[in-house]
């Protein structure tokens, strides 16, 4: 099994061997040479027909399509198959279509900033998510809104579950009668019969699902009460970013309680795979109504040129082909029988409103770090775990350790500041703000480590730095988003930029608030005279791990 897709293997030859010797008839030579002359013949009118056959010319074009991971290597392998009937632009160039793997959530994310060519190719002409649920979240946001406006075709569809342990399942009624309502679930969740383990809306497609149903107003809306208990049910404690996490925890450790969100097909590779004591079950509550149903769709993007868009749309007319006629195929889907219904079972609106709404009752984090890289970091030792760390390492070591700790939904970026730092300025801008999904947080440590091998020789210009941080993170506050700036420095006093620490306090402006950790012989005073002004505090650098309790209190 090769992307998830069966391939048929040519067998060895089961006929009867040759004997060695034996009889052999004997065949008289000008029969061998008419047989020849005939193939011969035979041999060049089929080749004649094939090169007449063969309209398109020149080298292989070839548009990049966009995949989630659960369907691209069936679309790479549909692409070969239509690059076999030789398929030709209008110009007769010959053309194709190169099958790349992205994340839906990330393709999602990626098209409203700058697509990541390095990662994932050029801008692809038409995209292939596991779910539409993605694109009506795309279509409900004005900046995306205009990237698809070409009918989708449904390839296929897979069921949102809530997988919980067997023994669990039947202990609730919930296995051989009457499937549970998202009512029942939730109020399970909340008697602590069950834990329910989400996965996140924003980085996976198992949790936008779940959370659309368990929102939903049971006539394809939404419901602000139904969110509010589906909130009280997941708590406010980290989200997963895939059910991949969750899973593995049982697979290592198996909690009775478990529930976690899931598509039918995670579930059932997880229990094929692990063969647990107490299985999975993947029960579909009876008022769920939002499947993911995966489709093609060619974009309408201002990168999209119409003989690219053309191309995008002959591959879906031959893919349109094969689900029609029952060819198309993927272990991870069961077919549609009502396209058009697939489809209507989300709209823009109801994702947009069920999306912001989660959002906000999450209260997520925008968080900054300033980062001391004076000189004065490198000159001071501390303790920090088991080790003795330079002050400058330790405050990367704490920052790293509060990223740890962090939700996938919060954003965190990081600047450095010393003299010298910036063009110009006495910060560097290192890292913009990130979502904390597994790429975003490899991004920043890699970033925060980065950061440990710079020192700037002079003072350490912290107050100039706040007030453009602060500027900056004023500047990204909405949404229902805290903002917040993180200082990590050992510099008591800033004798470089202008003005005193009540001057700059006094500059600060809401909604950012402000804490200061100081490492080593740190004089508080300065520090908690910028913090306690934006209603944040000074934070003695604890002796390991972060600082997130703090200021995510």
């Amino acid at each position: 099994m090769v992307f998830g897709t069966t391939h048929k293997v040519r067998s060895h030859r089961l006929g009867r061997r040759r004997k060695k010797g034996g009889n052999r008839m004997v065949v008289a030579p000008w029969i061998v040479i008419t047989l020849v002359c005939v193939l011969v013949a035979s041999g060049l009118t089929w080749g004649f027909v094939a090169l007449m056959r063969s309209g398109c010319s020149g080298p292989m074009y070839r548009v990049a399509i966009a995949a989630a991971p659960s369907l691209a290597g069936t679309l790479a392998d549909a692409a070969q198959e239509w690059e076999a009937t030789q398929p030709e632009a209008s110009t007769g160039q010959c053309i194709g279509a190169e099958i790349r793997e992205v994340p839906t959530a990330v393709a999602s994310s990626e098209f409203t900033g700058d697509w990541d060519v390095k990662s994932f190719g050029p801008r692809p002409i038409a995209w292939v998510p596991d779910s539409q649920a993605w694109v009506s979240k795309l279509a409900a946001n004005e900046t995306t809104a205009g990237f698809v406006t070409r009918e989708p075709l449904v390839l296929g569809q897979a069921s949102s579950v809530l997988a919980v342990p067997n023994s669990t399942a039947t202990d609730l009624g919930w296995v051989g009668g009457e499937a549970p309502t998202w009512t029942d679930v939730l109020t399970a969740a909340q008697g602590g019969q069950i834990s329910l383990a989400a996965a996140n809306p924003r980085t996976s497609t198992e949790g936008l699902v779940a959370m659309l149903n368990a929102a939903g107003d049971g006539s394809g809306g939404f419901s602000a009460d139904a969110m509010t208990a589906w909130r009280a049910a997941t708590g406010t404690g980290t989200l997963a970013d895939s059910a991949d996490d969750p899973l593995t925890a049982y697979g290592e450790s198996p909690d009775p309680t478990a529930a976690i969100t899931a598509l039918d097909y995670q579930v059932e590779d997880f229990n094929a795979e692990n063969a647990p004591a107490d299985p999975l079950v993947p029960l579909v509550p009876s008022d769920s109504a939002v499947a993911a149903v995966a489709t093609y769709l060619v974009l309408s993007g201002g990168w999209v040129s119409d003989s690219d868009a053309a191309i995008a749309e002959q591959f879906g007319d031959f893919l349109k082909g094969r689900v029609e006629s029952g060819d198309f195929e993927d272990t991870e889907l069961r077919a549609v029988d009502d396209p058009a219904a697939a489809l209507a079972q989300t709209t823009p609106e109801t994702v947009g409103a069920a999306v912001e709404a989660w959002s906000v009752g999450r209260d997520a984090l925008h968080v900054l770090f300033l980062i001391d890289r004076s000189s004065s970091t490198d000159a001071e030792t501390v303790a920090y775990g088991d080790d003795d760390l330079t002050a400058g390492d330790a405050a990367v070591q704490a920052a790293i350790a509060t990223v740890r700790d962090m939700e996938s939904s919060y954003r965190v970026g990081v600047w450095e500041y010393g003299v010298g730092a910036g063009d110009g300025q006495p910060y560097r801008e290192v890292t913009d703000l990130t979502e904390l999904d597994d790429d975003g947080r490899d991004t920043l440590e890699t970033d925060l480590y980065a950061v440990s091998n710079n020192s700037y020789d002079g003072g350490a210009p912290l107050y100039d730095t706040l007030i453009a941080a602060s500027a900056f993170m004023n500047g990204q506050a909405g949404g229902g988003a805290r903002s917040i700036i993180v200082v990590f420095t050992n510099s008591s006093r800033d004798e470089v930029s202008e003005g005193s620490a009540a001057d700059t306090a006094a500059q600060l402006a809401a909604p950012t608030v402000v804490y200061t950790v100081g490492f080593g012989q740190t004089d508080p005073e300065n520090l908690t005279t910028l913090a306690t002004a934006t209603g944040g505090a000074f934070v003695q650098a604890p002796g390991e791990g972060g600082v997130l309790d703090v200021i995510g209190s």
